[in-house]
């Protein structure tokens, strides 16, 4: 597959995206993560099966601006929260995407406080300190963007007619191979009526 999938990592500074992303990548974890100032990607594969798919994946800082900017494009949405999630930011946050989006709370090894669940997405825990369900969370984003776009190109396979019915692209069959002056001068014929010139 020739398609690389863009994975925005949107959340709160030090709610734990970039450790999230650097257990991921580098199973490694540390106390003293520096802020993310400027935001990055990492490009990576997961493997599905038979299915390897390509990502970047971006990691932000927290900024709105920037990260609305970076979503725009975006094919799936990480969305992260901590201990305290605030449940009309998340809402605010989880309206209008157009796009596969998941919901994970960080730092599953500490209590949280408030309600964060929502039936309108997938919803995970992870730990980058432990590495629970960190290979879970971008595993499934993965998973969620061949789906779209394996729908996306299902329905890219029909395209309407001038009356509007659908018409396969390679639906054309020949009982023989077509003669190319024969299609050649079809081809001139039909131009011509076209352009009112018969």
């Amino acid at each position: 597959m020739d398609k690389i999938f863009k994975v925005v990592m949107v959340g709160a500074p030090g709610c734990g995206k970039t450790s999230l992303r650097n257990y991921f990548l580098y199973r490694n974890f540390t106390w003293q993560c520096a802020p993310t100032t400027n935001p990055d990607f990492v490009s990576t594969s997961v493997s599905l099966g038979t299915q390897d798919v390509a990502m970047q994946i971006w990691d932000t800082g927290g900024d709105p601006i920037v990260t609305s900017s970076l979503a725009l494009d975006a094919d799936a949405i990480i969305l992260v929260f901590d201990t305290q999630p605030s449940r009309h930011a998340l809402d605010t946050r989880l309206s209008g995407l157009s796009v596969p989006a998941i919901l994970v709370r960080a730092k599953s090894d500490q209590p949280t406080y408030g309600e964060w669940a929502n039936d309108n997405i997938v919803c995970l825990e992870a730990c980058a300190r432990t590495g629970k369900g960190v290979d879970q969370v971008f595993h499934k984003v993965a998973e969620l963007c061949l789906e779209q776009w394996q729908a996306e190109t299902k329905s890219m396979v029909k395209r309407a007619s001038r009356h509007g019915d659908p018409i396969p692209y390679h639906g054309f069959e020949f009982a023989e191979a077509p003669n190319p002056k024969r299609c050649t001068n079809r081809l001139r014929a039909t131009m011509r009526r076209l352009f009112c010139l018969a």
